[in-house]
């Protein structure tokens, strides 16, 4: 009778054994195979320039008189306070535009028509010219690093997006109303100082770290910029010298690698936050506590390797959406976003050990970002043309049969469709002006036709990209 409770309680300890050496097996492969995915992936990046390690994307520190969020008021201005739900540059910028605009008829931004509209809006925003004079002296210093601290992605100083839409919105308008009065220089002005500040969302020297809230601001600011443009080119105010000095700013602007650097700071920070599931804290409870009081943090006890995993696909990911663009050519290529697009919604639509911690750092529809950033950039490169058929009209009193005709006397380079690196397609037209345009998303020649959504607003989608003139 003794006999047989020994033998089961050996069969027991038996069975638990293999159980137990069959789960630290288990573990210590799915461990050795995630690091070694990890390591791996992480040699391949690196060889290729990309930056997976957080330590990596941390700014150096430069001269507090080359800084300029070191100069006065720029800190507070313009980067953003978590302590604070008000900002007072902003606060006081939109109590002025509220009243310039109460003083006038059109209340909308650029939509100022008349140039008694034009003063009155002038009047009222000098007031805050103390304030661009303080934003153009600081402007003045050479690099853009924001004060805070960067040991971890979480707590990095980020911009204010408000303060700095504000301030771009009235300078633009701003810069209208002067068109409207048919002074160019002042216009001009007005417009450099927004293309400066936008400029500091670039954080030079290194370029890093770039946030997707810094990026997002940097195309909100150039789309006001362009459209700025855009209309003294339509009242055919600006002249020579200020289409000169356009083109030469325009020239500068290449936003797929800013974009591209916002998604390697991406990639890191969710590696950097994966990799913490790993951490042991010294007050971290043992096994047996979390088990007796009926916890089980899962992050604690899974498979160390299933994290590294997780960071190849999110790190290979963003690599593959970065690799949709050809630097050195200059072009954005849709198709293949596209199918990145799709294997991302893979990752949403199925669980998976090595997937289901990216789930949460995967955008389904990361190719929106791609498009708005071709989109913006195509505007770019039209509206250096723009303004090089501009100074041939004002030259020659028409605009030329084909592009070819401006180069080099009034442009340099013609700049490429970004979609496919084609040449942008041109025509003039029976009313005197020209039609300018690229394939857009698509990458078919609609003939220069912007088909529209349900809403009534334009379909980027499809269609084509069409210069306004």
């Amino acid at each position: 009778m003794a006999f047989l409770p020994k033998s089961k309680l050996w069969r027991t300890i038996i069975v638990l054994g293999g159980f137990t050496l069959l789960v630290a097996i288990f573990y210590a492969e799915e461990n050795w195979r995630g690091k070694r995915a990890w390591e791996n992936c992480k040699r391949e990046l690196e060889a290729r320039g990309e930056i997976v390690d957080w330590d990596k994307l941390i700014p150096p520190p430069v001269l507090d008189d080359q800084n300029f969020f070191k100069a006065p008021k720029m800190q507070e201005w313009f980067v953003n306070n978590w302590h604070s739900d008000t900002n007072e540059l902003a606060d006081r910028l939109r109590d002025v535009k509220f009243q310039a605009m109460t003083a006038s008829v059109s209340t909308a931004t650029n939509l100022i028509q008349t140039a008694d509209e034009a003063k009155d809006y002038l009047v009222w925003s000098d007031q805050s010219k103390p304030d661009f004079d303080l934003i153009g002296d600081a402007l003045k210093r050479p690099y853009a690093r924001m004060e805070g601290d960067y040991r971890e992605p979480i707590i990095i100083p980020i911009p204010d997006f408000v303060s700095i839409r504000v301030v771009a919105q009235m300078l633009s308008q701003r810069a209208h109303c002067y068109l409207l009065l048919g002074q160019p220089n002042k216009a001009l002005d007005e417009l450099t100082l927004l293309n400066n500040l936008r400029r500091t969302m670039e954080a030079a020297p290194s370029g890093k770290p770039i946030t997707s809230i810094a990026m997002s601001i940097n195309l909100a600011a150039a789309g006001i910029y362009l459209n700025t443009i855009s209309d003294g080119l339509h009242l055919h105010t600006w002249r020579e010298p200020q289409l000169v000095s356009l083109q030469r700013q325009l020239k500068k602007i290449n936003f797929a690698p800013i974009v591209a650097k916002s998604f390697e700071l991406e990639s890191a920070t969710w590696c950097w936050t994966f990799k913490n599931l790993l951490r042991k804290y010294p007050n971290d409870p043992s096994l047996w506590q979390n088990l007796k009081h009926f916890r089980f943090p899962w992050g604690n006890y899974m498979p160390s390797g299933w994290v590294y995993q997780n960071m190849v696909t999110i790190a290979k990911l963003q690599s593959k959406l970065v690799d949709s663009t050809d630097f050195e050519n200059g072009t954005i290529l849709p198709e293949r976003i596209e199918t990145e697009r799709r294997q991302a919604k893979e990752i949403h639509n199925h669980f998976s050990f090595y997937t289901f911690l990216a789930r949460f750092a995967t955008d389904a529809d990361l190719s929106k970002i791609w498009q708005t950033t071709a989109h913006n950039q195509t505007l770019v490169n039209e509206a250096q043309i723009a303004c090089a058929l501009e100074r041939c009209h004002l030259a020659h009193g028409k605009y030329p049969e084909t592009l070819d005709a401006l180069a080099p006397q009034f442009i340099e380079k013609i700049p490429h469709d970004i979609i496919g690196g084609q040449p942008l397609h041109y025509r003039r037209t029976d009313d005197g002006k020209f039609l300018l345009y690229s394939v857009g998303w698509n990458e078919i020649d609609d003939g220069g036709q912007e088909p529209l959504t349900k809403g009534g607003v334009i379909d980027y989608t499809n269609g084509d990209w069409v210069w306004k003139n």
